[in-house]
């Protein structure tokens, strides 16, 4: 009888168990989740900075030696429209004045990272700044 009482008293356990050890699980398993795509945005925003350091190195110059910055920010804007992050970001492209050959080339794209959990905010509301430099060829 004693055995059977100890049975009876030990229903609900692993339910309780259970109960208190889901959230701590989806807790980590959606911070993972959320780690992974700010990895994955740090990856598109430095794509996108080299992509745009690359265009405007190889972008020939206005008259009288000026930097056109525009096709190396549309460059950016496709790389960060595709991944659809371009809302909110900024970016530049830049040369010394005069952009000559050999003239370093730099491109900055500052994107914020927004989770998408309502628990995560305090966490991953990061702003991912990327710097590129090549050389004017």
């Amino acid at each position: 009888m004693n055995r059977a009482g100890q049975q009876k008293d030990q229903r609900g356990t692993s339910t309780l168990e259970f109960v208190v050890v889901l959230p701590t699980l989806l807790f980590v398993f959606f911070a993972i989740m959320e780690l992974s795509r700010a990895w994955l945005t740090v990856n598109i925003v430095t794509t996108a900075t080299r992509e745009g350091a690359r265009m405007g190195s190889v972008t020939p110059p206005l008259a009288g030696d000026v930097f056109d910055p525009a096709p190396a920010e549309a460059r950016i804007d496709e790389i960060l429209a595709a991944a659809n992050l371009s809302t909110g970001a900024t970016k530049d492209v830049t040369c010394p004045t005069p952009c000559v050959t050999g003239s370093q080339i730099q491109a900055n794209v500052q994107v914020t990272f927004d989770t998408v959990l309502p628990f995560l905010p305090m966490l991953l509301d990061i702003d991912i700044n990327r710097t590129t430099t090549m050389r004017y060829e």
